[in-house]
């Protein structure tokens, strides 16, 4: 993920002058790098944080992980297709479809590695029922995608309004690990 988030600067070209007012043109750009930047680093995280009570690893998990993976290493393309055409639809699409892909992927992450485990392994207990930050990620894509066909800068709003609920790591895992 530390790549993917280097890619993501790869795409700001640099200014057209040496002052600061050369910078103004590139602010639809920056502003989508900061907020994919962002976007990347709550789920990378969020990984980090899950496979700290995962136990066990199958191989169905590496392939779930693998399209975790895939999905999140679209969101370079994506982000800056849509910082280039910040009011056109089609970039935007894209870029929350993407999203939604990337919380549908770490859904199946997470579902995953629970069905790898037994139910009172850890993971299974803390994540195991009443988990709707994915599906909370997930409804707020398909909004975002619903709206976009009216304004399409609601599909980029949408797809930032779904991190924040992943901002702060799962607090049931907190608590597990503090207790073990």
């Amino acid at each position: 993920m530390a790549i993917i988030i280097t890619i993501l600067v790869l795409e700001i070209p640099e200014p057209e002058g040496a002052t600061f007012a050369a910078l103004w043109p590139l602010r639809d750009k920056l502003v989508m790098y900061l907020l994919s930047f962002l976007a990347i680093a709550v789920y990378w995280n969020n990984h980090h944080h899950l496979f700290q009570i995962t136990e066990k690893i199958q191989g169905p998990v590496l392939w779930a992980n693998n399209f975790f993976l895939l999905t999140i290493s679209l969101i370079p393309f994506s982000s800056a297709w849509a910082g280039n055409h910040v009011m056109a639809f089609a970039p935007e699409f894209v870029m929350g479809i993407d999203f939604l892909f990337v919380n549908l992927s770490f859904y199946l992450l997470i579902r995953t590695i629970i069905a790898a485990h037994p139910e009172d392994a850890a993971v299974s207990a803390v994540l195991g029922q009443r988990y709707y930050k994915p599906w909370f990620s997930m409804l707020a894509n398909v909004v975002g995608l619903v709206l976009g066909l009216f304004w399409p800068l609601m599909i980029a709003i949408f797809a930032f309004i779904n991190l924040l609920p992943w901002i702060l790591p799962e607090r049931r895992i907190d608590q597990f690990l503090n207790n073990h």
